[in-house]
């Protein structure tokens, strides 16, 4: 069986989720290749908290290779690379000393766009290198050089079916829920909570039943949140899911949502899941460059009003927004 080689820098929990739809254009593209996952000096979550998400993706990952300096006989202090070989090395990352070594694996096809694509085997088009972009785009791109196709854009991230079946005896399917993500890891990325509390008054008005997700550092919300909306729903605090991460959860839950509404945070990415429209709202940083191409990803940036205040964004544009998504029956 033919094999390809993906080496990173690492994923944390973010990275992890951000790059999955890259796992399924990997598999999709290239469906009679084993996909080893590599990374130098840092561990992935591939092999952890998201193992199991990925199983049917990544046939096997090495972390901490700890590559040598390409002058070096020896590719890594940890792994005997000179006896390995891949049918495609595929670089993700673009430090030159990195490229240099990983180069050295005995292989039939290296892509990488470091230094310009410089070192790559297939060349990059002149009008894409440089472009700034998305951050996954900039690896389709290398993909194509592979296997040119269309991006699936309806990808759904893969759920976990025992969550699933356990969120169900919650999340009742006769219900309208919408879930509301009110945090961010920075204080500018978000969204007034007075907002978040007139918009979710307005969807309770509209037979919504309220679904909050709250990160760690945003547990001073919940009070405000339970003194507001008495029947709330914190699947977090759910007995029946305490033996699942809290990751799991969000994901899974997302099968049960009419639509979800987050800042672009950590949990934006867990709800990013394509099973349920997702209104993402942004301050500071340019939507485009952090959106991945989803057909269930809505973003309202400040800069549409030249302003980069979150807090600029108003009530009725998201309430406009949501109507938009055709899961109201009433005029706005």
């Amino acid at each position: 069986m033919k094999s390809i080689l993906v080496f990173s820098n690492g994923e944390k929990i973010g990275d992890g989720i951000i790059k999955l739809p890259l796992l399924n254009e990997l598999k999709r593209r290239l469906p009679n290749y084993k996909v080893y996952w590599m990374t130098d000096q840092g561990t992935t979550v591939y092999s952890s908290i998201l193992k199991d998400i990925v199983s049917s993706y990544i046939d096997h990952t090495f972390e901490n290779v700890n590559l040598n300096s390409f002058f070096s006989r020896k590719i890594s202090k940890k792994l005997n690379l000179e006896n390995k070989y891949f049918d495609i090395i595929f670089d993700t990352q673009k430090s030159i000393f990195r490229t240099l070594t990983l180069k050295k694996i005995k292989h039939k096809i290296f892509v990488s766009a470091t230094a310009s694509g410089i070192f790559s085997d297939l060349k990059l088009n002149k009008d894409k290198k440089n472009q700034k972009k998305y951050y996954l785009e900039n690896l389709y791109d290398l993909l194509d050089l592979i296997v040119k196709k269309p991006v699936d854009t309806n990808f759904k991230f893969p759920i976990n079916q025992d969550i699933e079946k356990d969120i169900k005896k919650i999340l009742k399917k006769e219900r309208n829920y919408v879930g509301i993500a009110p945090g961010a890891g920075e204080k500018n990325k978000i969204w007034p909570i007075q907002n978040f509390i007139e918009l979710s008054k307005y969807l309770k008005e509209k037979n919504f039943d309220l679904v909050f997700y709250l990160g760690p550092q945003e547990k001073n919300y919940q009070d405000i949140f339970k003194n507001n909306f008495k029947n709330a729903i914190f699947l977090e605090e759910e007995p029946l899911l305490n033996k699942y991460k809290n990751i799991e959860i969000v994901m899974a839950s997302t099968k049960f949502l009419k639509f979800a509404i987050t800042n672009d945070s950590g949990v934006s990415h867990m709800l990013s899941t394509n099973h349920c429209p997702l209104i993402k709202l942004f301050g500071p940083k340019d939507s485009k460059k952090f959106t991945p191409q989803m057909d269930n990803l809505i973003t309202i940036s400040a800069s549409e009003i030249n302003s980069e205040k979150i807090e600029d964004i108003t009530i009725s544009k998201v309430i406009k927004t949501i109507h938009n998504l055709k899961v109201i029956n009433a005029k706005v």
